[in-house]
């Protein structure tokens, strides 16, 4: 079985490195509308058994009960990587045989490319790096267990060291999708300039409309 599991973040604490460029409340907003974005392409995607909602969050646990999703309740995330590999371990116990770890910060993302990682999924990992090819945005694990989260910079040298180190096999899948994510004010420009019509970019350009 295919287990999709995100892990998200309380909104309010979202988002730190537009703080600045955005104020708080505008970068919770964010942070749920690319939520219910990429849910939406989870729940849309072929191949995938159960979507799971890992999170601390009363109304991100709520939306994601109403979207059919399980959830995996944290009183708080220490970290992506803890939460992450927390989940595996859970979805591990209730039969799960793939782990596609996957982030909600993806505003481009769409079902088909959920489907085509969960398609590319074999024993080993299966890592789709940042567009910067420095970070990672996906990870598929089969088993979920196969090796462990190293979420953050240089993370996707890292998993594919570990892979190598295990002996695990490894493969890259690059997902345009999937690889572009909104961390900074430049990839908020980048996506007004990409995807204009996007909910998430007329969201933002609603509130900075100068930017």
């Amino acid at each position: 079985m295919i287990f999709a599991l995100l892990p998200v973040k309380s909104p309010q604490n979202a988002k730190q490195r537009l703080n600045g460029f955005l104020p708080a409340a505008h970068r919770e907003t964010l942070a749920r509308l690319m939520y219910e974005h990429t849910m939406a392409a989870l729940c849309g995607a072929r191949g995938i058994d159960r979507v799971v909602v890992v999170t601390s969050d009363n109304e991100i646990t709520e939306r994601a009960r109403g979207s059919g999703a399980l959830v995996f309740e944290e009183r708080q995330q220490s970290s992506h990587s803890l939460s992450a590999d927390a989940a595996c371990l859970r979805a591990l116990e209730l039969g799960a045989t793939t782990a596609l770890l996957v982030p909600i910060d993806v505003p481009l993302v769409t079902a088909e490319d959920f489907s085509l990682l969960a398609a590319t999924a074999r024993p080993g990992v299966v890592v789709v790096p940042s567009a910067d090819g420095t970070g990672t945005n996906a990870l598929a694990r089969t088993p979920p267990d196969v090796i462990d989260s190293c979420f953050g910079p240089g993370s996707f040298r890292a998993h594919l060291e570990q892979a190598s180190r295990k002996g695990v096999a490894a493969e890259v899948l690059r997902l345009p999708g999937l690889m572009f994510d909104i961390d900074t004010p430049g990839d908020v420009a980048e996506l007004l300039e990409r995807a204009p019509e996007n909910r998430v970019a007329s969201f933002l350009r609603s509130v900075c409309p100068s930017k």
